[in-house]
């Protein structure tokens, strides 16, 4: 085959044109730092992408799922740990009234204070967490203690969702914790039966063992909301080293590798000095190159 001045212009200029859009293009990866701008650029990377994108996203979910019960489990901790302090508080009162030394007067003075650190569990029961009712279950809009007594709650718990057909439920709600039956009376009811035992004047022994029943409740109630706080925070763990790998491979498919792109950009710098070299001896001489 017979190759002419026109066909080497031709593919010089292919290979020319070839090159500048290969350092076009890694120029622009690296000022962008994304490997690609348009779909069609890299079909299957930006497909691989856009699964990464959306595992990302769902994982995001999770984790505020997550985050969100930890931050309620934590909050219902922290209530219950003072209702355990005010019930510690009532049972030594109830102690010390049950001593035969106490007299009718003393006895109606400690009814006074359990009767203001029953109206302390109440406040415990209504406990607000970020403009609702913590312990109202789902109906977070109803306040769990009212007219001096409990007040009916939806008994459904809490639940949230931390994974693909995982989830961490909760069912601590102010019926589970302060309506606790013992001899057919839940904890404010007991409290009112002391106070008026005392206000009579009367030995409340007799009670002893319902207080110290009920303040087993709150403790089991309390074991179950740290038990969940811990698989919530187990799960979250877990979630935080999925997100990491999938940002990790994510950001293998669409970002620019920095050195790579340099090595590659100078090299096609390179070779494009070297083309417009060969080029220039290549271009046929001219009559005027033999008039000089």
């Amino acid at each position: 085959m017979r190759v002419t001045q026109l066909m080497v212009t031709r593919n010089f200029n292919q290979n020319l044109q070839r090159n500048n859009t290969a350092i076009d293009s890694l120029r622009q990866q690296i000022s962008s730092g994304m490997k690609y701008e348009k779909v069609s650029d890299n079909p299957m990377a930006a497909m691989k992408g856009l699964s990464h994108r959306s595992s990302i996203m769902q994982l995001n979910q999770y984790q505020n799922n997550a985050q969100d019960g930890i931050d309620w489990l934590t909050a219902a901790d922290d209530a219950l740990d003072n209702a355990t302090t005010v019930l510690q508080r009532i049972k030594e009162l109830t102690v010390k009234a049950s001593n035969d030394t106490t007299d009718e007067i003393d006895r109606k003075s400690i009814a006074t204070e359990i009767r203001s650190l029953k109206d302390q569990l109440g406040s415990i029961a209504n406990t607000d967490f970020m403009g609702k009712y913590l312990f109202s279950g789902m109906d977070q809009s109803k306040a769990p203690y009212s007219n001096g007594g409990l007040q009916n709650v939806v008994q459904s718990g809490m639940n949230w969702d931390v994974g693909q057909g995982m989830s961490v439920s909760v069912n601590v709600n102010a019926n589970s914790i302060f309506g606790f039956s013992v001899d057919g009376k839940n904890l404010f009811e007991t409290l009112d039966t002391l106070v008026q035992t005392l206000e009579d004047g009367q030995n409340p022994n007799n009670l002893l063992g319902a207080i110290d029943k009920q303040m087993d409740n709150v403790l089991t109630q309390r074991t179950i909301v740290g038990a969940n706080q811990n698989l919530l925070e187990l799960a979250a763990n877990k979630l935080d080293q999925a997100n990491f790998l999938q940002q990790k491979m994510w950001s293998k498919v669409e970002d620019t590798d920095y050195a790579q792109a340099y090595i590659e950009l100078t090299a096609h710098e390179t070779a494009l000095k070297a083309s417009l070299s060969a080029g220039a001896r290549l271009m046929q001489p001219t009559l005027v190159d033999f008039l000089r």
